[in-house]
């Protein structure tokens, strides 16, 4: 018992690092379900596993490349509520783009059918990235992601963060202030620890979230008309 004692005071700052990790990754994962709550399936709408296996085949195989976070965030996610546009990404068209996924998941309820794709290796079932897709017009779209653990080739990650870092970042405030931008966050604090990407009514939002050495730090986005994703709030 005393060895373990002091293991644990010898690993006490690992230890708090993954909880909070797992906490900001729990955080994002709240995030997504409050704005696309899953429905619950009734019999007649689950799908058998040969209608899955069948479905399937298209977009699931060994990944050519896991996605980046800098090159999700380009993407249009779609508005299910209006008419289909043309920047829509379809669910053939990101596969062609991104490469085919770790796992595929349909669900159909009274109110909807959505796909979901996971990417990367997953953790207890959990994969770095889960992307949704919901129906439309009889085809699927993306419509929103979530990111644990992102990847990149352009950021990489820091350690030893406060939430002091975080401070001189500005956030919209009308005319007067754009707001930091994303970009700006990620070169000088390094890739988050969990990715969201998801809509909101009219605005296309992007949240990310930092565990500090003091705490977790989320920020959040909103894009703008040139495409820009600017801070318009920090938690």
């Amino acid at each position: 018992m005393g060895e373990i004692k002091q293991w644990i005071r010898e690993h006490k700052e690992w230890i708090l690092d993954g909880c909070m990790a797992v906490l900001a990754f729990v955080v994002g994962l709240v995030m997504v379900f409050v704005i696309h709550p899953v429905g619950t399936l009734s019999k007649e709408h689950m799908l058998s596993f040969p209608q899955i296996q069948k479905e399937s085949e298209p977009f699931v195989g060994l990944p050519t490349k896991e996605p980046a976070m800098e090159d999700l965030l380009s993407v249009n996610l779609a508005d299910i509520h209006g008419k289909v546009q043309k920047n829509w990404l379809s669910l053939p068209a990101f596969v062609k783009k991104f490469g085919k996924s770790e796992s595929y998941t349909q669900e159909k309820t009274n109110f909807e059918t959505k796909v979901q794709l996971g990417y990367g290796k997953a953790v207890k079932g959990i994969y770095p990235y889960k992307l949704e897709f919901q129906e439309k017009d009889k085809d699927f779209y993306l419509s929103a992601i979530q990111g644990f653990a992102p990847r990149s080739s352009r950021y990489k990650t820091r350690k030893n963060l406060k939430k002091e870092d975080f401070t001189h970042y500005k956030t919209m405030d009308g005319q007067k202030e754009k707001g930091s931008s994303i970009e700006e966050v990620c070169k000088q604090a390094g890739l988050p620890n969990s990715f969201s990407l998801m809509r909101t009514k009219d605005k296309q939002i992007a949240a990310i979230s930092y565990q500090a050495k003091d705490g977790l730090v989320s920020l959040t986005f909103e894009r703008d008309a040139s495409g820009q994703y600017r801070l318009s709030k920090k938690g």
